[in-house]
């Protein structure tokens, strides 16, 4: 018990090495105690202190999640986003409703993350919000969404990712994540524009990628 009161104590250091020990060792004790005062190292002013905190979160567990989402509304923008990289690594369906609401953050750092969480959680109630952020204004947010709608593998994606998959061609990773999105998918309405690709795009990951998901697609069951 007092180790637990000490270590928390350690999270308030001066020295960011005392605190960087105590964010790690705070999460073999899996103590819900530990939660609020970890949640409030990430925003500590070293970056390792900050990722060893959100690690341990996440090997806290299911304690973690209540606090984690509260976390998505606090005024740093940093631990709103750190929030939604753990929220993503614990998986906990919970999480999606705040989640979507991330997907609305004024920070764009903040609706990447959240996208990905999504991805990571794979629950279909999120489709229709991942497609939209698919308009995003920051590049990030649309890959992650593209990319975290190929892991729900919901149908209802499959027009805005083709959609992306005919994007600019300085576009390149967003029409790679599309093109590997639909082919996790497996729809067979996405052949036409994969075989379009194939066909017209000379760029050698472009061609690839939508080679390996036209094949994935067509793959008997």
């Amino acid at each position: 018990m007092e180790t637990i009161k000490s270590f928390i104590e350690d999270l308030t250091s001066d020295d960011c090495d005392v605190r960087w020990h105590a964010a790690r060792a705070l999460r073999l004790t899996k103590d819900a105690r530990a939660i609020d005062p970890l949640i409030q190292a990430l925003k500590d002013s070293d970056c390792n202190v900050r990722w060893s905190a959100a690690e341990s979160l996440v090997i806290i567990g299911d304690a973690a999640v209540r606090p984690l989402i509260s976390a998505l509304k606090d005024p740093d923008r940093d631990l709103r986003w750190r929030a939604g990289w753990a929220l993503g690594r614990l998986k906990d369906d919970a999480a999606i409703d705040a989640l979507v609401d991330a997907l609305q953050d004024i920070d764009p750092d903040v609706r990447w993350r959240a996208a990905w969480a999504l991805g990571q959680i794979r629950d279909a109630r999120a489709v229709n919000p991942l497609i939209q952020a698919l308009d995003d204004t920051y590049s990030n947010v649309r890959w992650s969404a593209a990319e975290a709608l190929g892991s729900i593998g919901d149908e209802k994606a499959v027009d805005s990712l083709v959609r992306l998959l005919n994007s600019p061609r300085e576009e390149t990773m967003i029409r790679l994540v599309a093109a590997d999105s639909l082919g996790k998918i497996g729809a067979p309405k996405a052949e036409a524009a994969l075989e379009a690709v194939i066909l017209q795009d000379e760029f050698a990951p472009i061609h690839e990628t939508a080679r390996n998901a036209l094949e994935r697609i067509k793959k008997p069951a």
